[in-house]
């Protein structure tokens, strides 16, 4: 088997082939990029070989060396709420910023375990996948980094991850093990999301209002609220809210038309996968727009994201981008966009 080493743990100023899974010599971590170094690491991501989809057996998990840290991991993870909420009891426990779990959107395949559902924005292989490019900083990150980014957006306003926390440690942990049996420096099937030919038209709201009454309000509430979980500890929901204060800001990435999009088609509503999807398409690009019409927290600071144009993804309606064009700020939220085969921004 191969062990991936825990990123946080390398203390290299150079990022070099030996110590990590993607090569990104001669950048450092967190170095600020170049157009034509961001575009030379696209590529290296972009051209290496696809290994098949691979989900490393759970049992044996409790025979492993580092079990009790892989179980926290994946407790964090599944019970975020429960663990890092922001209600749990332990106040210095509390770093999430809302009552979502990690898995309400990492989804749990048939191993029950978060982030291992094909086209479920898995977390498999991501050992495998960074460090890598960041183009919301245009800065090379790590998988600590990703975790961190989360807890800022889909995890609301919620603090980051000490990386030699518990919690980080325990993730990084699971990751690791995620690793066992993949082929390193690969990419591989069924991670991230399935690409789609979207409309070439506006976003209907009045269509995705109608999609969202019929096929998923019975789980996510008819404001979008979601649906909380029994008991009164549980802190977290049965059904995550879509909307509304509990919900991600809209600096996440599902906050995006596009990429709400092929969440949606892939995964909802429960029972859909990518092979056999409930929604058609147009279905869900018209619920993913009405959707993420709704309110929800406001991300502070969001003009810093994306600070080159180049590296922008087209559904990212932020203001300041546009100067004043109400028209394009508004095509940034509902389309069309063009080209309408959704593009590669991580």
């Amino acid at each position: 088997m191969i062990v991936k080493p825990i990123l946080v743990l390398v203390t290299a100023t150079v990022l070099s082939k030996t110590a990590l899974a993607i090569d990104v010599s001669p950048y450092q971590y967190n170095q600020q990029l170049t157009d034509a170094q961001a575009i030379d690491l696209k590529k290296r991501y972009k051209n290496r070989l696809i290994q098949s989809w691979y989900v490393n057996d759970p049992n044996t998990i409790d025979s492993h060396s580092n079990s009790q840290l892989i179980r926290y991991g994946i407790k964090v993870l599944d019970k975020t709420a429960e663990t890092i909420g922001p209600n749990v009891s332990t106040i210095e426990k509390r770093f999430s910023g809302n009552n979502l779990n990690c898995s309400n959107c990492h989804l749990k395949g048939p191993s029950g375990l978060p982030g291992t559902k094909y086209y479920g924005i898995p977390f498999v292989n991501v050992m495998n996948d960074y460090p890598n490019f960041r183009a919301r900083s245009m800065t090379i990150g790590t998988a600590a980094g990703r975790v961190n980014g989360c807890m800022s957006r889909s995890m609301g306003e919620g603090k980051k991850l000490p990386e030699n926390s518990l919690e980080m440690r325990g993730i990084l942990a699971y990751f690791n093990w995620l690793a066992e049996g993949t082929k390193p420096n690969q990419a591989m099937a069924g991670v991230g999301l399935p690409h789609l030919k979207l409309p070439n038209r506006k976003v209907n709201l009045k269509s995705g209002q109608r999609v969202y009454q019929s096929q998923c309000a019975v789980c996510h509430g008819p404001d979008g609220l979601g649906t909380k979980a029994a008991g009164p500890n549980s802190g977290g929901y049965l059904f995550p809210p879509v909307a509304g204060n509990d919900s991600y800001n809209n600096g996440a990435g599902m906050s995006r038309v596009i990429k709400a999009s092929r969440f949606i088609y892939a995964n909802m509503p429960f029972g859909a996968t990518a092979q056999s999807p409930i929604l058609s398409v147009e279905q869900a690009y018209d619920v993913a727009g009405y959707i993420n019409s709704l309110a929800r927290p406001e991300r502070a600071n969001r003009e810093n994201d994306f600070p080159n144009p180049r590296f922008r993804p087209k559904d990212y309606p932020v203001p300041a981008y546009f100067g004043g064009d109400i028209e394009a700020l508004e095509k940034a939220k509902y389309g069309p966009f063009i080209p309408n085969v959704t593009p590669i921004i991580k």
